[in-house]
């Protein structure tokens, strides 16, 4: 049977190797590990080039370690579709217009049909509101949206929750 999947915000890559002294970014590295360690092999996942370009600007503590980390995973292919639909987002609000990686890899998530994209992006990914306003436009489009969700919120097989969307 086929694994749910799930495309990685970079976010997630930058959390995993977080070092710094800052309690909430100390807290999402452990959440975020252990969702790797016990979640992550029971979904398919994939990254893009939106991702390793992130990673690769400017220069912050264990660069390197999140490079190779993206570099293992499996990429999605950026495709004219996937840039129109980005542009769709940002013009119907879905995303800031200063955020257009982040309205690439929700377009990149959609239009390959990924079940989950996973995100500590709180303030326009894994939102609620987001949520609404994406599956607005993705029905109009007759597209089916991805769960934007968190490590604290994506369902847990582990926890006997259902991990396969309808």
């Amino acid at each position: 049977m086929k694994k749910p999947t799930v495309y990685l915000d970079t976010t997630i890559i930058s959390a995993y190797w977080y070092d710094g002294a800052d309690v909430v970014g100390l807290a999402r590295r452990v959440k975020t590990r252990d969702w790797w360690e016990s979640e992550s092999p029971q979904f398919a996942l994939w990254v893009s080039n939106v991702d390793e370009n992130e990673l690769a600007a400017g220069e912050f503590r264990r660069q390197i370690d999140c490079l190779r980390f993206v570099r293992r995973l499996r990429y999605l292919p950026i495709t004219q579709e996937s840039r129109d639909l980005a542009a769709a987002f940002i013009e119907s609000a879905v995303v800031p217009p200063n955020k257009p990686a982040d309205a690439l890899q929700v377009a990149l998530s959609t239009t390959n049909e990924i079940d989950y994209l996973l995100s500590w992006n709180y303030a326009h990914l894994a939102n609620p509101d987001v949520q609404k306003r994406l599956e607005a436009i993705c029905e109009k489009l007759a597209m089916r949206a991805p769960a934007l969700v968190s490590p604290e919120t994506i369902p847990r097989a582990t926890l006997g929750q259902v991990i396969r969307r309808k």
